[in-house]
């Protein structure tokens, strides 16, 4: 869930960046504005209109405690120059909520090298090139990085939300950096960032005589997804937008994606899982529940196709678990057609 917070949301110049630091001849401080995000999810179902679409949505500023990578890339005639990136926390000092720089702390794995924001170090304000236009975009969480080509690695489970080229509310800016007052200054608003990943809502409930009703270790398994995608530096949306995945069988392990985490409310169980969009109107989405009914072990299975699983769109099912005589049954429906979710 993503709050609002009242208080006074400032720019990434915090006061003592403003006062008495000295900026680099022929360069400018650039100062970003806390960032506002579209509302996680909406409803599917909406139209895709570019203005039509974002207008269901709330914007919020991100919450203290936020991380965000910045990309700024200079721009040269009709091209840019190679994406750069600078990581921020949102901090609060009594009534001032600002982007503050952090430090990158580098290491490697089986997978290559690899960058991440060090919230514990805080590093000197942005400076750029003055009257040079460059280009900015934002990045939250602040995933880690590949330290060569600045990729993210998405997986099911896993949300991002950045400027989004395909919207106009949601693009890139390029800002020309002129200098502004003594202490050579310039502000930058970003656009509203967007959620890339789709989710899948799961609200259960007991029905006839069912008197107890928890979730398994295995929780809730998706078969059918992709195994991940990867966000690329020029804008940081997805390789592909909705992908195809064909699967050898409902075995293939590749493609599965397990749900664990789930909260008690309202005497129901609730999880939601973070899905990378996919097309499956022509494949299929196999859904196995795992509950204990009644402290008898039971499975569900479910099935969903003829849909495309679009980013920043929520779809939600209600299920309740009943006994008719020796039968455990589960009745559901797809409510995101009528429903918006609480986010």
């Amino acid at each position: 869930m993503i709050l609002c917070i009242a208080l006074l949301f400032a720019m990434s110049c915090t006061k003592d960046m403003e006062e008495g630091r000295e900026v680099p001849e022929g360069m400018v401080e650039v100062c970003i504005d806390v960032p506002e995000l579209y509302n996680a999810v909406r409803p599917d179902g909406m139209t895709k209109a570019d203005s039509e679409f974002l207008s269901g949505y709330n914007v919020e500023k991100l919450p203290v405690g936020s991380t965000l990578w910045l990309s700024y890339s200079k721009k040269n005639g009709d091209t840019y120059d190679p994406a750069a990136v600078k990581p921020y926390i949102v901090k609060s000092d009594n009534d001032y909520v600002g982007l503050y720089p952090c430090g990158i702390e580098e290491y490697t794995d089986a997978d290559g090298e690899w960058i991440r924001i060090d919230t514990d170090v805080e590093e000197a304000p942005l400076y750029l090139e003055q009257n040079a236009t460059y280009k900015f975009k934002a990045l939250y969480p602040a995933h880690d990085l590949n330290k060569g080509t600045l990729e993210v690695d998405l997986y099911n489970g896993i949300w991002a939300c950045t400027n989004d080229p395909r919207y106009t509310q949601t693009a890139s800016v390029d800002v020309t950096l002129t200098p502004a007052g003594a202490r050579r200054i310039t502000y930058v608003e970003l656009q509203p960032m967007i959620n890339q990943t789709a989710r899948i809502h799961f609200e259960i409930a007991k029905g006839a005589n069912v008197h107890t009703l928890e979730m398994m270790h295995n929780g809730i398994e998706i078969s059918g997804v992709q195994d991940k995608n990867t966000l690329y530096p020029l804008d940081w949306t997805l390789d592909e937008y909705v992908k195809v995945v064909q699967m050898e069988s409902i075995d293939d392990g590749e493609h599965w994606y397990k749900l664990q985490t789930f909260e008690v409310r309202d005497d129901k169980i609730i999880g939601d899982a973070y899905i990378l969009p996919l097309d499956v109107r022509r494949t299929y989405i196999f859904i196995l529940i795992n509950m204990a009914v009644n402290g008898i072990p039971t499975q569900y299975v479910l099935t969903l196709n003829g849909i495309i699983l679009e980013h920043s769109r929520s779809y939600d099912f209600d299920l309740q678990a009943g006994i008719d005589g020796n039968l455990t049954v589960v009745n559901w429906q797809n409510t995101s057609l009528t429903v918006k979710p609480e986010v």
